[in-house]
């Protein structure tokens, strides 16, 4: 049985609050029974949602990876039906944490895998997971940083960075567990949107959170890396990957456009070929 794969995937930094429900896109009229089709599982907020793209079933990067993943050669091996029949599962909610991934999103992708890729065949398996999940976690701090990075705007941060960093290592863990010791995981560390919206002014906080700077070493980015690595995880490095033009802008100062998208979706892909390769 070829080698299963499991692409975790971090977000876009300080991504939005909004609550948007679930994005479930399956594009072959819902979840396959479990006899043969072989699946793709995305979890995260509003990016792996799709928001900012002009199409959020389209031309977000969760359907976009999945078209790639769809047309991969390597896929073959698996046989009939192989990559042409994967359909896709989108758990992502809007708004989401990795305190409430956990409660909600985690415990249904578990139970996926656990089903699927604990069982006798290896046809109907999860073959890609997908997650971006962090940017909630600190965005909260921008209205108490509005004067920059003061200690008592560090010391927030640091904070929120602390209960990412034992989330994130829980939520790694258990999808380690539940796919298997042979599976493949990629996490992909943030970029900074801020340059570009109308918090342009904070975007070189944003820069000190996402990769540190004087008198602060917290580095989410870092803790991606890390939190990674101790869980056998690839990284796929986002960080300066995309410009202005590649972002929403304007009032929005969270989520990618169109290209923006597209961008992400080719990190995912060329993390997940590097980690295959020999």
């Amino acid at each position: 049985m070829r080698r299963r794969v499991l692409l975790l995937v971090g977000i876009p930094v300080l991504l939005s609050l909004l609550t948007l429900g679930p994005a479930s896109a399956e594009p072959d009229g819902g979840q396959p029974p479990m006899g043969g089709r072989p699946l793709y599982l995305a979890l995260g907020d509003s990016v792996a949602a799709g928001v900012g793209a002009s199409d959020r079933a389209v031309t977000g990067y969760v359907p976009r990876l999945y078209d790639l993943l769809r047309e991969e050669p390597s896929c073959q091996p698996l046989g009939s039906p192989g990559c042409r029949s994967l359909v896709l599962r989108n758990l992502a909610v809007g708004g989401a944490t990795s305190t409430t991934l956990l409660a909600g999103q985690l415990p249904a992708a578990v139970a996926e895998l656990r089903a699927r890729n604990g069982d006798q065949n290896p046809r109907n398996d999860v073959e890609v997971v997908t997650i971006d999940i962090g940017g909630n976690d600190v965005f909260g701090v921008v209205p108490s940083c509005t004067a920059g990075p003061t200690p008592q705007c560090l010391a927030l941060v640091q904070a929120r960075l602390t209960t990412f960093a034992t989330n994130f290592t829980q939520i790694l863990g258990a999808l380690r567990a539940a796919a298997g010791p042979g599976t493949v995981i990629v996490a992909m560390t943030y970029y900074n949107p801020l340059a570009s919206c109308d918090l342009a002014a904070l975007a070189p906080l944003a820069d000190v959170v996402l990769e540190g700077g004087p008198g602060f070493d917290g580095r989410l980015n870092d803790l991606i890396r890390r939190i990674s690595a101790a869980n056998g995880v690839a990284v796929a490095e986002t960080y300066g990957k995309l410009g202005p033009a590649d972002l929403v802008g304007g009032s929005d100062c969270l989520h990618p456009n169109d290209s923006g998208h597209q961008i992400i979706a080719e990190a995912f892909a060329k993390a997940l070929a590097e980690a295959q390769a020999p």
